[in-house]
């Protein structure tokens, strides 16, 4: 796949050059953080598409990115390429990575893709976990091919009250994991409907599957990956003989996803939005029997672009009833006490072993945490069962300076098989300062983010950063 990647990358540059019809930019940026633990607090690392390694009091992050386009004679088609490289030294860690390196030809919003490409960004960067609790901009981008509608397309007929968009793509997780080489199947489907003049309602399905691969449990070994398996795999269906026997009893793979509902209403001065992000991972997710489990996040946008205030966010996550039924009971004769019964575990798992986990990060919300490292690979989440509330502010302090502001409460609960006791309370804060103007020929960027604990040593850190921009 990367010899694919450079040798598309070289062709568009070629393109570019002899053509001229181009959009291109290049940058160089540098970044230096700083902890008083050796943990970086979470705000620092937290949806940074995994370029912050957490484990460092001191962190310099050097950054290159370069992007080329060429459109075609209709300005909503193009062909486009991006390589960000990045190489970080820090007092516990030093590596290098290719955060991005991608190639996508889009005509009218119809996309084909293939490479190591960022999820769309949604709610300006202020929401935990991007609106969608199974799917955040936490880890890095892993490769993989796809194609996609990239945004909403009117549905025939239907075109002025309802449009719709979608994605199905096949990557591979690569990084040193429990099942070698695990396969990651995503799919997604969306319907707009615009009910009146200025409100709409979204709706979607985004549904992810782990599947093939080789376990490091030698009673498992290679699972199924032929195309009977991959059938059952897509489809959400049983396993067969060939399958283990948990996958048997319940569905082939590793199944997981949300359903995604929501609301705006556009007003003179603003727009206001619900959002929310229900997971599942069996049937008692897609049926909904989890269900005050959900990120729910209310939004506003201000129209005029130069208030101190223009976007705003709270969110509230719930992952604590995990559609276990308080009916059900177990007798343990070992502990000699009574055990609850079908609960989800949520984006653990028990074959893929390393959870939804890529690089030793969670891809989904960033809340699920910590990320559990044995011997040097990730293990699954040690905390599934919390709450949260979240505020995050942006606006412009100055004509050259936005800011952006986020404070997270969240009480962990461990699992529902290891219950914390204490329950561990993490109250995080981030301010953030950016500058973009012609005072100074680079635009500058300063964080402070600290982390109040109940159980463990309070943390503050800082990063600054400068960005180059070549045009």
């Amino acid at each position: 796949m990367h010899r694919i990647l450079i040798f598309t990358f070289v062709v568009l540059l070629i393109v570019v050059k002899l053509t001229g019809q181009t959009v291109a930019s290049f940058s160089v940026s540098n970044s230096t953080l700083v902890s008083t633990t050796d943990q970086m607090p979470f705000w620092l690392w937290a949806n940074t598409d995994g370029k912050i390694e957490t484990d460092n009091s001191f962190l310099n992050i050097s950054e290159l990115n370069a992007a080329g386009a060429h459109f075609f004679n209709d300005s909503n088609s193009f062909i486009k390429a991006v390589a960000d490289l990045n190489y970080a030294i820090g007092n516990n860690s030093e590596y290098f990575q290719a955060n991005q390196f991608y190639t996508r030809l889009n005509l009218s919003n119809w996309e084909v893709f293939i490479g190591m490409v960022h999820n769309d960004l949604y709610f300006e960067g202020l929401s935990t976990s991007n609106g969608n609790i199974a799917r955040s901009r936490n880890a890095r981008p892993y490769p993989k091919i796809g194609v996609r509608v990239s945004d909403y397309k009117p549905v025939p007929i239907l075109n002025k009250f309802l449009s719709f968009k979608g994605e199905y793509d096949e990557g591979i997780l690569n990084d040193d994991r429990f099942v070698d080489r695990t396969h990651l199947h995503h799919k997604s489907f969306y319907l707009k409907a615009k009910m009146f003049n200025n409100f709409s309602i979204e709706g979607g399905v985004e549904h992810n599957v782990m599947w093939g691969g080789t376990s490091q449990n030698e009673k498992i070994g290679e699972l199924p990956d032929d195309f009977k398996a991959y059938f059952k795999y897509i489809s959400g269906s049983q396993g067969t003989e060939d399958f283990p026997l948990t996958d048997q009893l319940n569905v082939a793979g590793n199944q997981y996803g949300s359903y995604q509902i929501r609301l705006t209403q556009k007003f003179n001065k603003f727009e206001a939005g619900l959002n929310i992000s229900h997971p599942f991972e069996d049937f008692s997710g897609v049926n909904w029997v989890n269900w005050p489990d959900n990120i729910i996040g209310v939004t506003i946008k201000l129209k005029h672009p130069n208030k101190i205030i223009t976007h705003f966010i709270y969110e509230y996550t719930n992952t604590r009833q995990q559609g276990i039924k308080d009916s059900i009971l177990s007798w343990n004769e070992v502990e000699q006490k009574w055990n609850r019964l079908h609960y989800d575990n949520y984006f653990n798992h028990g074959v893929y072993g390393s959870g939804v986990s890529y690089q030793q990060k969670m891809m989904s919300s960033p809340l699920f945490t910590p990320v559990i490292i044995k011997d040097g690979i990730s293990r699954g989440t040690e905390s599934t069962r919390f709450f949260a509330h979240h505020i995050g502010l942006k606006g412009k302090l100055i004509e050259d300076i936005t800011w952006k502001s986020m404070v997270t409460f969240t009480r962990y609960f461990g699992t529902w098989g290891r219950p914390y006791d204490p329950v561990q309370d993490r109250t995080s804060l981030l301010l953030n300062l950016f500058y973009s103007g012609n005072f100074i020929p680079f635009n500058v960027d300063f964080t402070v983010a600290t982390d109040f604990y109940n159980t463990n040593p309070n943390r503050l850190g800082f990063q600054l950063g400068i960005t180059y921009n070549f045009y």
